[in-house]
């Protein structure tokens, strides 16, 4: 008897000391249920493919709404994208374990099976993650968690560029800007990106210094690839993001 009340003592002490730190867990929104977008019978019948990018948000009950297109391969394309992911379902981020309402970045793909398989008229980003960074750009919360001016140094945009694959190896003039609620355009520096020979995609990593005069708002950053816009996302900014109502900008 005295083992198993020291047992049980034991098991409730760890318990306690546990039950806080499950409690406080910081994370992202995690997909649970997924639904493939209604390919355009004109674009299918064409074998016209290519990507649509949605901003919206996620709410602390891990519903995704207020969904707009930032950018799209065609217009045909932006409908049915809306309306696979409205009916996406996730379970929401926390912060220090409460549910909170996050920004979402979400690229939706149309690919044709067969040889022509991701062959695009012009390069665009298939999916990109904003989230804030330290000074060194490391990331410091989860993708679309509000950036905090005065206390994020930077932002880190993590992007993810399909483009018609080439035989031979190549490099590709890449240029990044951040766009201010009041249109301000910031230049962010961003190296010539080599892809490798064969490739339908390559991976490109961006940061950008949060400036002291940079406003409260919804900010965009904007890829741009050998001369031609590539899409980009959308994030929250302000010095107090629990108390500052945003409001989605409409393209």
């Amino acid at each position: 008897m005295r083992h198993r009340l020291l047992l049980a003592f034991l098991f409730g002490a760890l318990a306690a000391l546990a039950g806080p730190a499950a409690q406080a867990e910081t994370r992202g929104a995690v997909r649970t249920s997924y639904v493939e977008p209604v390919y355009p019978e004109s674009l299918l019948k064409a074998e016209r493919q290519g990507n649509v990018l949605l901003a919206g948000r996620i709410d602390a009950k891990g519903q995704i709404g207020d969904l707009h297109a930032v950018a799209t391969s065609s217009k045909a394309f932006v409908q049915p994208a809306i309306e696979a992911v409205q009916q996406w379902r996730f379970r929401p981020a926390t912060r220090d374990g409460k549910p909170i309402e996050i920004f979402a970045n979400v690229g939706v793909r149309f690919r044709i099976q067969g040889d022509k398989r991701g062959r695009l008229q012009e390069p665009i980003l298939g999916d990109i993650a904003i989230s804030p960074a330290d000074a060194s750009g490391k990331t410091t919360a989860p993708e679309g968690f509000p950036i905090q001016r005065g206390k994020d140094p930077a932002l880190r945009a993590e992007a993810l560029l399909d483009l018609t694959p080439s035989s031979e190896a190549r490099t590709l003039k890449v240029q990044v800007e951040v766009v201010s609620p009041k249109g301000r355009r910031i230049a962010v520096f961003q190296p010539p990106v080599a892809v490798a020979a064969g490739a339908t995609e390559v991976r490109i990593g961006a940061v950008a210094e949060i400036g002291k005069d940079w406003e409260d708002g919804v900010w965009a950053v904007k890829f741009t690839v050998d001369g031609s816009s590539a899409g980009g996302g959308l994030f929250w900014l302000a010095a107090d993001p629990e108390h500052f109502q945003f409001v989605i900008p409409r393209s």
